[in-house]
């Protein structure tokens, strides 16, 4: 899990219950450590700040790399607003620049006018993926001024009491990526098929 600086928003009842459900949470920061915790089976890159990070996020190209490479190989990875950013290809920071991350989301994340899309929202699963099946759904908020060139179309996030609806979310068998954060303390199932796809993400790798 990163944690530092740049990536400090988690929901403590999730981690708990990832725990609960046998992982084993590592911390590591993305700004200071070279690469991904020895051993590692799955990726959870939270939300945070890392626009106000960038140049240093950028100037570590070995942990840039790792990550890239992990995700590339199909660790699990979870990566929630903040962490959706990191994985673009570039990223503005506040002043404008546009620095290098990690380029496992096509594009590029750049400051809009105001901030983007507010408050709560109930995603459907437009195809199977990493967290849910098509047509389950999964608790998320968003709260963002950057924005995407590829915000993806996995998931339709729906806001309560109201007809807005939009697509998001890039997903596949191995990443959720998406501004969306997640409250998986309330989708038991969504957690356990992260835990048990870092499960066998460790196997495939032991019997390599």
């Amino acid at each position: 899990m990163a944690r530092d600086e740049a990536f400090c928003f988690y929901y403590p009842q999730t981690l708990e219950l990832l725990e609960e459900l046998g992982a084993k949470v590592v911390c590591f920061s993305p700004l200071a450590d070279e690469g991904l915790p020895t051993g590692a089976s799955g990726l959870y890159l939270g939300g945070g700040y890392p626009e106000l990070h960038a140049r240093a996020l950028a100037h570590n190209a070995s942990m840039r790399a790792a990550v890239r490479e992990a995700v590339a190989a199909g660790m699990p990875t979870i990566a929630e607003c903040g962490g959706f950013l990191y994985l673009h290809e570039r990223l503005q920071d506040a002043d404008g620049a546009s620095w290098p991350m990690v380029g496992a989301v096509q594009g590029r994340a750049y400051r809009r006018e105001g901030h983007g899309r507010f408050g709560y929202v109930t995603l459907t699963a437009s195809e199977d993926g990493l967290l849910a099946r098509k047509g389950e759904s999964l608790r998320a908020h968003e709260f963002h001024y950057w924005e995407s060139e590829h915000p993806g179309d996995a998931y339709v996030a729906q806001k309560p009491q109201s007809d807005r609806a939009w697509d998001c979310v890039v997903s596949t068998p191995s990443l959720y990526a998406g501004f969306p954060h997640l409250y998986l303390a309330g989708a038991p199932a969504a957690a356990a098929r992260f835990v048990e796809a870092c499960v066998c993400f460790a196997a495939r790798g032991e019997a390599s």
